[in-house]
């Protein structure tokens, strides 16, 4: 089978599992990496990556490589420029979060890639493919909760400022909230209708910025949802998805911190109850995944190039993940709710 060759655009943190993820893939055969200067040396040197074939300027390694695909994991700023200049170099793209800077940024990349109908854009969006997610999403559609109409998310974690992290304004909706709310339409099954969000800093907190998120969407589909977070927890912590609790009309779904998830079915009360006891609800088992988060995508956008068809998390999908972080950032500037807008 003939190897897809990809460019990889960044050897940071994120980079460097990339480079991992695609030397290890039967698939694909690595052919170019863009990045700085420091990362250059280093991905030489521990990964074996002859110096001819790494570039210092991603617009130089996008013109330079014969690539069919090129995975974008460049600081935020570039991503546009340089999934604009891969299009236009006839590449299939993989973007990590964000797709880009602002939300015209979104509407312009996505007007472009219609002058490229043959090039497949997709957003990485691995949380979708973690089996206790998947597992979420089955039940669901299997109605064992029956009508689901509310969402609650509660995430917890501290700071974390490696990076780019400790200069955003507010750094769980700016770096984080994208991957909850993606996880909130795949969930909901719906696009998201409006926002009201508030961000604020407590005294602790190692971020200059606002790093504690509470929120009110209201999706399409009619699901409310109420989402909560911090990005300076002390003590307790969730998991990165969060505490999710999904409410239906027969029960509802609990995923926490250990990461399985548990159907609490709803049986009638007659009589008042005083007391509360501890519910261990019913564990539910989670599917069995030849590959998950990174690896899925790149092994299912490959089907997909081989195949021409489409992927799930393609740019005109992700734009509606986007525009949510986009809308949280302005209903939290303005005190105002936000409506999201529609390609």
């Amino acid at each position: 089978m003939e190897k897809s060759r990809v460019l990889l655009l960044g050897a940071g943190f994120w980079g460097s599992r990339w480079i991992k993820i695609l030397q290890n893939c039967d698939r694909t055969e690595l052919v170019g990496v863009g990045c700085g200067k420091k990362s250059a040396a280093k991905i030489t040197d521990q990964f074996g990556i002859p110096e001819k074939v790494v570039f210092n300027d991603f617009a130089e390694a996008i013109d330079q490589v014969d690539a069919d695909i090129m995975v974008n994991v460049l600081p935020a700023a570039c991503h546009y420029e340089a999934d604009c200049l891969a299009m236009k170099k006839g590449m299939h793209i993989i973007t990590e979060k964000p797709l880009v800077s602002d939300l015209q940024q979104a509407k312009n990349l996505v007007e472009l890639h219609k002058q490229y109908p043959d090039c497949l854009f997709a957003a990485s969006q691995n949380y979708r493919w973690r089996p206790h997610n998947v597992a979420i999403l089955n039940a669901v559609k299997n109605g064992m909760i029956g009508k689901l109409e509310a969402i609650s998310l509660n995430f917890r974690q501290q700071e974390d400022l490696q990076g780019y992290r400790e200069s955003l304004e507010r750094p769980l909706v700016d770096d984080m909230s994208i991957h909850h709310f993606d996880l909130l339409r795949y969930f909901s099954g719906s696009d998201c209708e409006s926002i009201f969000a508030k961000t604020w800093r407590p005294s602790w907190s190692l971020y200059p910025g606002e790093p504690n998120l509470d929120a009110v969407l209201k999706m399409k589909n009619g699901v409310q949802i109420s989402y909560t977070g911090t990005w300076a927890a002390r003590g307790k912590e969730t998991s990165w998805d969060g505490d999710i609790l999904l409410n239906g009309s027969e029960g509802c779904l609990s995923l926490e911190v250990d990461n399985r998830v548990r159907f609490f079915p709803h049986s009638k009360v007659e009589s008042v109850v005083l007391d509360t006891q501890k519910q261990e609800g019913i564990l539910l088992n989670n599917p069995s995944m030849q590959f998950t988060e990174t690896e899925y995508v790149l092994h299912s956008f490959l089907d997909a190039v081989r195949d021409g068809s489409g992927f799930e998390t393609s740019l005109e999908d992700n734009y509606y993940s986007f525009a949510m972080v986009c809308a949280c950032r302005e209903s939290a500037r303005t005190g105002e709710v936000v409506k999201i807008d529609s390609l």
